[in-house]
């Protein structure tokens, strides 16, 4: 008797430990699959949270398009009317000397033949592969404004942005700020003037040919085109911005 109690004991708690370790691995297997799910959850989550505010930014880039033609309507519209009331109150000469210095101070959009030159980083650059001369930098920018201008370049501008005297190009972190506007690669020059001989000045310099070389492979692309488009300087309009106290004295 005391025999089978003692086997029904060791039976009864062969079961108690077979069920704690049943009761153990169901538990570890809910927890794991509640992660799992919370995991998926949060991923989804986070997947909307970026299609809306792709969305929200792809809207407010159509807006600031809309307006930014807008400006540029009301803006040309606006010396139409400063040229008509000039003419019609006997300032003609007055008209046309405005509309010159206009267009000599990059007030007026301008258009004709030229090059679009692109600067781009090297594809695929790896930050602990690729040595620091495979980006595009504000130096490089602005050496490529000066080559175009000693090639005799008639009107310039960087991303749509019209370069003017007042105009500068600096680095802010991982971004160049051109004007009041912050830019990202590739930066797409617009050049007014001969083709031919700014399209030389390009391929002719020894820092981008050099800066071409496999090992680096920075991007310079230079295209001939029968017409380019210079937009008119975005902030005539808040053009006392850039005149120091000193001028302004």
């Amino acid at each position: 008797m005391s025999a089978n109690t003692g086997n029904s004991h060791r039976f009864s708690l062969r079961q108690q430990l077979m069920l704690f370790v049943v009761m153990l691995l169901f538990g570890f297997i809910v927890t794991n699959h509640v992660q799992s799910v919370r995991a998926r959850s949060e991923t989804r989550s986070l997947a909307v949270i970026y299609q809306q505010r792709e969305r929200e930014l792809n809207e407010q880039i159509k807006q600031s398009e809309v307006l930014t033609q807008e400006n540029t309507a009301l803006n040309q519209r606006k010396n139409e009317l400063i040229g008509e009331v000039l003419v019609d109150q006997g300032y003609a000469e007055l008209s046309l000397e405005l509309e010159r210095i206009r267009l000599l101070a990059g007030f007026t959009e301008v258009r004709g033949p030229g090059i679009v030159l692109t600067l781009n980083d090297k594809p695929d650059y790896a930050i602990l592969k690729d040595s620091d001369a495979s980006l595009v930098h504000d130096g490089d920018i602005r050496h490529a404004l000066d080559l175009l201008r000693n090639a005799g370049v008639a009107a310039l501008s960087v991303n749509d942005l019209r370069i003017t005297n007042v105009s500068y190009i600096r680095c802010i972190g991982s971004t160049i700020r051109c004007n009041q506007y912050r830019m990202l690669p590739p930066f797409v020059i617009k050049a007014l003037g001969d083709p031919a001989q700014l399209a030389e000045a390009i391929a002719g310099d020894p820092m981008f040919s050099m800066r071409q070389l496999p090992d680096i492979g920075l991007v310079v692309k230079v295209e001939t085109v029968e017409e380019v488009v210079i937009p008119a300087f975005a902030e005539s309009d808040r053009f006392g911005a850039y005149i120091t106290l000193l001028e302004g004295n």
